[in-house]
């Protein structure tokens, strides 16, 4: 299991699986609301991105408010990644934990001045973080 993953499963007791999903709905929302660059320095942090991302970008386009998350602002794009969490059945209080493990384990990983940068650059990030 992946050490994000492990960390999640422990603190939050949601399935591994969910975490996964959690940590994927996550990711993808920064990845739309970020540059390249950045998205590269975060996925140098999560050695499985791409599997989380995937699982993710699946399921993505298939709902309403993720069909419209991708083409409109981050702020809607946070209430689609918010409801796509609570589909999971994660509790605010889990997806904040979620969140904040997951920029947690960034900074650990690519140090938190980069994370922090690319934080600054969503503003919606921190309503779930």
């Amino acid at each position: 299991m992946h050490r994000l993953i492990n960390r999640i499963v422990q603190k939050t007791e949601l399935e591994e699986d969910t975490a996964k999903a959690a940590v994927g709905v996550i990711l993808n929302f920064i990845s739309k609301n970020c540059s390249s660059e950045d998205m590269e320095v975060l996925m140098d942090a999560f050695p499985k991105a791409e599997e989380f991302l995937g699982q993710q970008e699946a399921k993505d386009s298939s709902g309403l408010l993720g069909g419209l998350a991708s083409k409109m602002s981050s702020t809607v794009g946070v209430l689609a990644a918010l409801n796509e969490l609570t589909s999971l059945g994660l509790s605010m209080g889990q997806i904040q934990s979620v969140a904040k493990m997951t920029i947690k384990f960034a900074k650990e990983n690519v140090g938190d001045e980069k994370v922090d940068a690319i934080i600054k650059k969503i503003p919606s990030l921190s309503q779930i973080a």
